[in-house]
């Protein structure tokens, strides 16, 4: 009976999950670094969201556009998760949201790799490790800017792992929806995870479709 109730709510776990979402999940609750390549609209942030929420550390997550940052961080608010903020060019009080970061104060940290690589930010981060702060997850959003096969390549992101590896070596949750075999190949590369477990999804997007239509007299107006 014991047996075939665990079986059920496994399945029930699964039946809520989208496809590719638990294996990256249950890789990143291991404690392992893993790279997840899963279409858009799929849920790549939830993989990071749900595992920092069940680790008692920090979770910085590397977004190259601001507009990126704001939207899941305003996610995370929307599902009444506070303990996070956002650091960069269009906030006024960077050097408090810093210090809420230094003090343990926030679970979820977003930033551009440009700051991760400022040597004021850095500091910080030193100093939080002699203030033994626990650092959960090192989160690579849109990881194929690391690559120069890639077209969003960003030389900013190629300096991502070293740094990431002074906080403690946390492990590592790249994400992106853009990867040929040759920009993961550079993504493991350069982010020395050719170790790290990959996890695919089917990039079938069925709200996605071409259509031909016969052209009509009026070119211009069509």
């Amino acid at each position: 009976l014991h047996k075939a109730i665990r079986r059920q709510r496994q399945m029930c776990i699964r039946d809520r999950f989208r496809n590719g979402q638990l294996p990256i999940l249950t890789r990143a609750m291991s404690n392992l670094s893993v790279i997840g390549l899963l279409p858009t609209g799929s849920g790549k942030s939830l993989t990071y969201q749900i595992a920092a929420l069940l680790q008692p550390g920090i979770t910085i997550v590397i977004d190259p556009l601001v507009s990126l940052m704001k939207d899941q961080y305003d996610g995370l608010r929307k599902a009444s998760i506070d303990s996070c903020t956002f650091i960069n060019s269009t906030v006024s009080d960077k050097s408090k949201r810093e210090e809420l970061m230094e003090r343990s104060l926030v679970q979820f940290v977003f930033l551009s790799p440009e700051r991760l690589c400022i040597r004021g930010f850095r500091s910080r981060l030193h100093n939080m490790q002699d203030l033994h702060v626990y650092f959960a997850y090192g989160v690579i959003d849109e990881v194929h800017c690391v690559s120069e096969w890639g077209h969003d390549f960003r030389t900013e992101y190629r300096k991502i792992r070293p740094i990431v590896e002074e906080i403690g070596k946390a492990p590592i949750i790249a994400l992106t929806a853009t990867a040929t075999p040759k920009v993961q190949n550079d993504i493991q590369k350069n982010l020395d995870m050719m170790d790290a477990q990959v996890f695919k999804s089917s990039f079938n997007r069925t709200n996605l479709y071409y259509e031909v239509r016969p052209k009509q007299g009026d070119v211009t107006k069509d």
